[in-house]
Parts: structure tokens; C-alpha cells; sequence
């Protein structure tokens, strides 16, 4: 089998936080960017005690966007890709 066709497995890691740092926004400003998702979800989220679902991130994409911030959902998930070890 060749490289490109062995299984691989996915992970995926949430970077909001390190987002937010970016761009210089806290989470408990974001919170308060967005009225559907609570300062404190994404506190959690960002710091990695909670997954966000897509409604919170479609939420927090929205708000960031409104507030002129050109915020990709690549921006807020990282997909890695890992050979598959059975």
C-alpha cells in the first residue's frame, strides 16, 4: 500500500485561545461579543475543559466577524492528521 493510501487517524485540537491572543481578545470579552454563548462556555472552551459545538463556534465566528475580525474557522480548530497504529 502507498504512503498516501495507509489509514490515518485525525486529531483535533481547539486554538481559540491562542486565537484570541492573537487579536488580542479575552474570552470573557468575546462572551460579552455574543449573547448566545455564555462568558463562561467560552472560558471553557478555550481553555480545553470544554469542545465547543458547532453553534458555539458558528456563534463566536459571527460575533469576531461583526466585530471586524476576519476569524476563520481554521483559526479557532487545528485537523492533524496521524498514521493509524493498530
Amino acid at each position: 500500500m502507498c504512503q498516501a493510501m495507509k489509514p490515518k487517524t485525525l486529531r483535533i485540537q481547539v486554538t481559540l485561545r491562542q486565537h484570541l491572543e492573537q487579536i488580542g481578545v479575552s474570552a470573557y470579552m468575546l462572551g460579552k461579543m455574543t449573547n448566545q454563548v455564555s462568558p463562561q462556555t467560552i472560558y471553557a472552551i478555550a481553555n480545553g475543559s470544554r469542545k465547543p459545538s458547532l453553534e458555539a463556534l458558528e456563534a463566536i465566528l459571527n460575533a469576531l466577524h461583526q466585530q471586524g475580525f476576519s476569524t476563520t474557522l481554521e483559526d479557532l480548530i487545528f485537523v492533524e492528521s496521524e498514521p493509524f497504529n493498530p
